[in-house]
Order: structure tokens, then sequence, then C-alpha cells
């Protein structure tokens, strides 16, 4: 079977340019908070863009994406620590979800994260953990609304650290 090669950023005019400057930037000017404690004392969360959801709740808004292509979804999931693999849907319009769907440990890898609290290696995986689409052209209404939102919720329950899983 050929390799077939894919142009992730095909949909994003002007990305690879936006890039290949950020490529070039002064680290010294990069906003950086170091982590106050080791890992393994933290409690952790997990973000991931592939536009997961729980089974039961409303989907991500693929009927006006599919209507209007330069929109992308800017909404949130809340996703338990303790659902499992079949609690999810996957559906995502620019990836391959049947990955996802056979493991979703490839974009959204909570059960390593529960070894990772068996073994110690963080301190706890937070009761909530978060998906967002990885497709949001518009992304204003993501970081003014959706991120204040999810940083709330973190903060309340007490999430030192975030690990995001972008597709």
């Amino acid at each position: 079977m050929p390799i077939t090669r894919v142009d992730g950023y095909a949909f994003y005019p002007g990305a690879k340019d936006r890039i290949a400057q950020m490529r070039q930037a002064d680290p010294a000017k990069t906003p950086w908070t170091a982590l106050g404690k080791p890992l393994a004392g933290c409690s952790v969360t997990l973000v991931s863009t592939a536009g997961i959801f729980m089974k039961g709740d409303a989907p991500f808004d693929y009927e006006r994406e599919w209507r209007e292509p330069q929109w992308g979804d800017p909404t949130h999931r809340e996703i338990p620590r303790a659902a499992g693999q079949d609690d999810c849907e996957y559906t995502h319009l620019h990836v391959n979800t049947g990955y996802l769907k056979a493991d979703r440990n490839t974009a959204f890898p909570v059960d390593i994260f529960l070894d990772y609290e068996r073994e110690g290696k963080v301190g706890r995986l937070a009761d909530t953990l978060y998906s967002i689409m990885g497709y949001v052209p518009n992304f204003n209404p993501l970081l003014k609304q959706t991120a204040p939102k999810m940083a709330a919720k973190m903060r309340a329950e007490g999430v030192d650290a975030a690990f995001l899983f972008p597709v």
C-alpha cells in the first residue's frame, strides 16, 4: 500500500507562514509559568481537539460546518474521568475517527494518564476532562468564551496542569 501524504494546513490559509514565523520567535519573549511543584504531586486534566463528546450529550455543530466550511464549533464538551471508551462519541469532520473509535488513547490518552496516576507519575487525573474541535478558523470565541469557562472549572477542581492533545 503506497503512503499518502496529507497536507494538514490545506484548510488554514497562511498557516505555514505563521508557523515558520513562530519557529523564529525569541524564546525569552515567550510567556512561561513554571510548574510550582513536581508533576507527581499535581492534579492534571486532558484537553483533546478531537471533538469527543459523551453519548447523550449535544454533539458539536457539524451541520453548520457543512453549510459554512470556514466555521468551526468553538464550544467545548466535558467528559468525566470515569467515562470509558464506549461512553463517548468520536466524530470529527477533519480526521479519520476510526482510530479514536478503536482506541481513544490515540488523541485522548485517558487510560495512559490513569496508569500514570497509579504509577505516581502524576498526582491525580482530574474529575473533568475536556474536548474541543481542532478546526476553529475563527478562534476568537474559543479564546474569549470557551477557554475562560474551561479554566474556571479547572481552577474550581484544583487542577495544576492541563495537557493538550491536538489532532
